[in-house]
Parts: structure tokens; sequence; C-alpha cells
């Protein structure tokens, strides 16, 4: 039997609902104040607050998103009780302020009945479809990891039997090797991405204050093979201090400048990544000269195991997803402007940090960079005017980057 609290400071109008409530079946508990609902709310866990707007000390938007803000409760279905003059502005508001829904006084007990049940119904649908895709996921990661030790067991094998014997047996043997390595290589790595998807699949992950500077740094660190080998030059303007989780955002990070790296044309790949503030956000900004993305594409490349190329790029179709699925989980949004052949960029918001976090790990960031390179004159590093570190004006030692790495955790 589901718990509804019952809000409202005129009396006969309370009781008349919860007669009506308690007839239905259902277990009403009463409140005539927003703090004694909010109390009752923390306690009780109901599965609905009817709620009046007008109270004499919280107004009902106030406690609706209390109520919502709080981890605890937010998964509480809140019902707006509201005059009949209520405008629909005030009406918009409640809404915007995590409100279920709303009713206009006076209220037909059936349909108050009948919208209280259709909201609890909606609310259970909902919990049991994420309780499906939490099932689905850890399902996933299992099976992807419980793959993970067998795949490497046979693609090291089978490059050991490539290395030591290979060109001893006909050219048949030696193709079915190569066929065998590069089917276990192609496995190994779609595992490792299906991993990476599972792994990010939570919304709740530590959210602190994070550096995007080093979390370019270890991008970077992470990529040096490819930018190496590319030729690729990355170049940045500073890059802000914001809210989020650094793991995550490294992983956000490398997916994107790696598949830039991956679609690229025949010239040298330059990438460019900026962040300027936007409404409160900073929106940070990945730009490419890469052999760009059609239009009617855009949407399908955030579409997990997608691939626009088939095989004729390597890959599983899993990274653009992942990063859809990470911004998204942060609160934002990951959208593209794209060509045929003319680049692409692609843009996501993000939160803000406090400022005053902002510069002085900014500056303890630099200091210690700069110390380094004063040790280590071999490495260069360079600071912009905005007193903010320029990180890979061009290829950089990596050593440079892992170490920054260490060093800006701990000025943070």
């Amino acid at each position: 039997m589901a718990i509804i609290i019952n809000v409202d400071d005129y009396g006969p109008g309370r009781y008349a609902r919860t007669k009506v409530l308690a007839q239905a079946g259902f277990d009403v508990r009463e409140a005539c104040t927003g703090l004694e609902a909010l109390r009752l709310a923390s306690e009780l866990k109901p599965g609905l607050v009817l709620l009046d707007i007008n109270l004499p000390d919280l107004n009902g938007m106030e406690v609706c998103r209390r109520i919502k803000s709080n981890p605890l409760t937010s998964g509480i279905v809140v019902l707006h009780l509201t005059a009949s003059n209520t405008s629909p502005r005030d009406m918009a508001s409640g809404l915007d302020g995590g409100a279920d829904s709303y009713l206009a006084e006076p209220i037909e007990p059936a349909v108050l009945v009948a919208t209280i049940r259709a909201l609890l119904r909606a609310r259970q649908a909902e919990e049991a479809l994420r309780r499906s895709n939490d099932e689905l996921q850890q399902f996933a990661y299992m099976v992807a990891h419980e793959l993970n030790e067998p795949l490497r067991m046979v693609a090291s094998f089978t490059q050991l039997l490539a290395k030591q014997y290979g060109g001893k047996f006909d050219k048949t043997a030696d193709d079915y090797i190569e066929v065998t390595v590069s089917a276990a290589k192609r496995m190994q790595s779609f595992v490792q991405d299906v991993l990476n998807f599972s792994s990010v699949g939570a919304p709740d992950c530590l959210v602190e204050p994070v550096l995007t500077e080093a979390v370019l740094a270890t991008a970077l660190f992470e990529l040096q093979l490819v930018v190496r080998e590319s030729g690729a030059v990355i170049t940045h303007e500073p890059l802000p201090t914001v809210l989020g989780n650094e793991a995550r955002l490294v992983r956000l990070f490398t997916n994107l400048i790696g598949n830039s790296i991956k679609y690229r044309r025949t010239e040298t790949p330059q990438i460019y990544v900026s962040a300027r503030e936007r409404n409160g956000f900073w929106q940070f900004e990945f730009k490419d000269n890469g052999i760009g993305i059609d239009p009617e594409d855009w949407d399908k490349i955030f579409t997990v195991f997608k691939r626009l190329h088939g095989r004729e790029y390597p890959g599983s179709g899993v990274g653009l997803a992942l990063c859809k699925r990470i911004v998204e989980n942060h609160g934002g949004t990951i959208w593209l402007e794209s060509a045929p052949g003319e680049g692409s960029t692609f843009y996501f918001p993000w939160a803000r940090s406090h400022p005053a976090f902002n510069d002085r790990g900014r500056d303890a960031w630099w200091r210690a960079a700069a110390g380094f390179s004063r040790q280590f004159p071999c490495i260069k590093a360079t600071r912009s005017q905005s007193s903010s570190p320029a990180l890979m004006k061009n290829r950089v030692s990596s050593a440079f980057y892992a170490v920054c790495r260490t060093l800006s955790i701990r000025s943070s």
C-alpha cells in the first residue's frame, strides 16, 4: 500500500482529501506546514506528496524543490494542488521546479484518485525500467569481464605461434595465423569497449573540481602512440576548472581526440580544444580537420555499435556513444557541426567550478609544472598571458604529461 502525504494548511480541505484517499486504499499521512511535510517525506519515503501551493511557512514550490534536490527523497512523486485562479506561469514554474503534475481546485474525488494512481504506475514502471537497465548493464560488464582473460590468452599464444613458427609452414598456414591474430585483437578491442561503456553507465559517481588542462594532459599521454604515428598536432586555449568526475572526463577527452585522429585525411591531423562561458556553463569545443560527417549521419554516430564506414576504419562503434553517456550523466548533451571533407566540431556544456578554486588550482598546477621544466630543461612548458599553462602546442615529451598529471592531482 502506497503512503501518501497530504499537505494543506486548510483543515477541512485536507480532511476531505484524506478521507477520499483512505477509502481508495491509500495509507495517508497529513501535514499542515512545509517543514512538517519535509520531515515526513524524509522519515517515511512516501510514494507521493499531495502538495498545496500556499502554505504558512514555505511556499509549496520551495517544498517541492527541496524534496527533489535531496537524493534521499528525489524519487518521490509530487502532485501540486493549485487554486483555480493560479496563473499558467506559476503552474509552469512548479513543473520546472520538479513537480510531476498538478491539479486545479475544485477537484473531483474520482479524478484525484485516478491521477494519483496513474502517477504511481508511471513511477513504478520507471523504477522497473531502471532496475532492468542496471541488471542488463551489470550482465554486460560481467560477460565482457569474463571474456577478456580468455581472449587475452588466445591473442597472446597466437602471437607467440606466429613469432616462433611464422614462415616455417606454407603460406596458407601463415595466412590462417594472421587472420586468427587479427580477429583476436578485434575481439579484445570490442570487449574492452563494452567494459568501458558499461562502467560509465551509472550517473552516481564522485563529482569534484577538476582541472581540465590536467585532464587533457592525461588524455594525450594515453594517446601518445597514435599522436606520434599520425603526426597529429593538438593545440588548445586555456582550459577551466569544472565540476565533474576526473576519470570520466579523461575518457571523454581521450575518445574525442582519438576519434579525430582515426578519421583523418591525408594531411597532418589538426585538433583544437577550447572552452567558452555560455549561460553559466563552460561550453567545450573539439575541432578537427578530418574527413567530416554527412549531416544525415550526425545523430547516428552517437548510437552504440554504429559504424558508418564498416571495416574501413578500426573500432567497434562504442567511442562516441560512450562520450554521449558521459556527458548526459553529468547533466549535459553533446552535438556536432560537420560536413564531408571539412572536418568536425564537437560541442558539449559542462558545469563550472568555484572561481576561487579555478585560480588557486591553476596557479598551483603551473608552479609545479614550471618547477619540473626547470629540473629537466629538455622538456618545455610555456605559460600564456592568461596565467594558464599551455600544453601540447605541438608533440611534447609524454614524460612531461605523466609527471604533470601527478603534480596536478597533488596541487588540488
